[in-house]
């Protein structure tokens, strides 16, 4: 089934008021649109369209979902106080801003909503690890070249690295050089998201070998079997050249986890505290992320659709997040 809801004015609410106790008409602590930030990837417009449901039809406020993405949105809320809600703003893409919005009061992180962080890594399918078992490391990736052949260079095996501009595009290219694969492997460089992809789905969808990075959550995690090949432990000061385009003497390190916040607005924190506090509990573990934008390939669903899935399916992971009068209306609308 289908979940709809409806969006009601203020003389709307408070008529449905008097007539059930569970139907939308909180009175909500703002009288202006809670803004939030549609971000330009699935999960992020997900979460983004979740927490529209839950706060229009649970606490009875307006919303306005509009475009973001990860520096941008930090840099808008940061001076202007807009959007209100960033649901998923990687820190590494934006510490300083971020660092800067807190000095200054205009920003808050109000939860990590990734409960184990966003991770990086380079993979291999599932079935080569199979047929390949004792390729288990980057260390391993020497041997195992003519499986991963670089259609333009015979002498070479063909990585598919990170997105460009990504900070873990640098990370992932010095990191090749620190393990000393570069004299094995060319970089290769999809270009864009949907094209790094679409290239992977081929190669796993003809059992093809392959080895690629990736980040979590994802669903292209949740979607197929992948294996994460080993590294060493990342180790801040140990790694930290690896972060840098002109790195002189890379290592071979590993990926750190990083914070996936909620960044909030500190007019929601003051104005609209029980939203605050709604936006401080929002967490999903990734497994649970990876398995709903799987299911959303698989339906070829918009985000408005995933968020009303996992709100129909999920309710004993989201009904933690806020009171239970909360949690009935929002049900009360499914």
């Amino acid at each position: 089934m289908k979940m709809t809801y409806k969006k009601y004015s203020i003389l709307s609410m408070a008529i449905i008021s008097l007539s059930t106790p569970f139907s939308v008409n909180a009175a909500c602590e703002l009288d202006d649109a809670i803004q939030i930030a549609d971000m330009s990837w699935s999960s992020a417009s997900a979460i983004a369209h979740i927490e529209s449901i839950i706060i229009e039809t649970g606490y009875g406020c307006k919303t306005e979902l509009v475009p973001g993405d990860g520096v941008t949105t930090a840099t808008t809320m940061v001076n202007k106080g807009r959007p209100h809600v960033a649901p998923e703003l990687w820190a590494n893409s934006a510490t300083e801003l971020l660092e800067e919005g807190e000095r200054r009061g205009t920003i808050s992180i109000a939860g990590n909503v990734f409960s184990s962080g966003g991770s990086n890594g380079w993979f291999i399918p599932g079935y080569l690890s199979k047929e390949y078992p004792d390729l288990k490391r980057v260390e391993d990736l020497p041997q195992y070249r003519h499986l991963f052949k670089d259609p333009d260079d015979d002498n070479k095996g063909r990585f598919y690295n990170s997105l460009p501009g990504w900070t873990s595009e640098t990370r992932s290219t010095n990191l090749i050089k620190g393990y000393g694969l570069d004299e094995y492997y060319n970089l290769f460089s999809a270009g864009s998201g949907a094209a790094l992809d679409a290239a992977i789905v081929s190669h796993y969808k003809r059992k093809k070998p392959i080895v690629f990075f990736y980040w979590g959550p994802s669903a292209m995690l949740g979607e197929y079997d992948m294996v994460q090949l080993g590294m060493n432990d990342y180790d801040p000061e140990n790694d930290s050249c690896n972060a840098e385009a002109d790195c002189a003497e890379p290592v071979a390190g590993g990926f750190p986890v990083i914070a996936v916040n909620t960044v909030v607005a500190n007019k929601i924190k003051e104005d609209a505290p029980s939203v605050y506090a709604f936006l401080q509990n929002v967490s999903f573990e990734n497994d649970t992320i990876n398995r709903l934008l799987a299911w959303g390939v698989d339906n070829q669903a918009e985000p408005e659709e995933i968020a009303e899935y996992f709100l129909e399916n999920h309710q004993d992971i989201w009904s933690t997040w806020v009171p239970d009068d909360v949690a009935d209306k929002v049900i009360s609308n499914i």
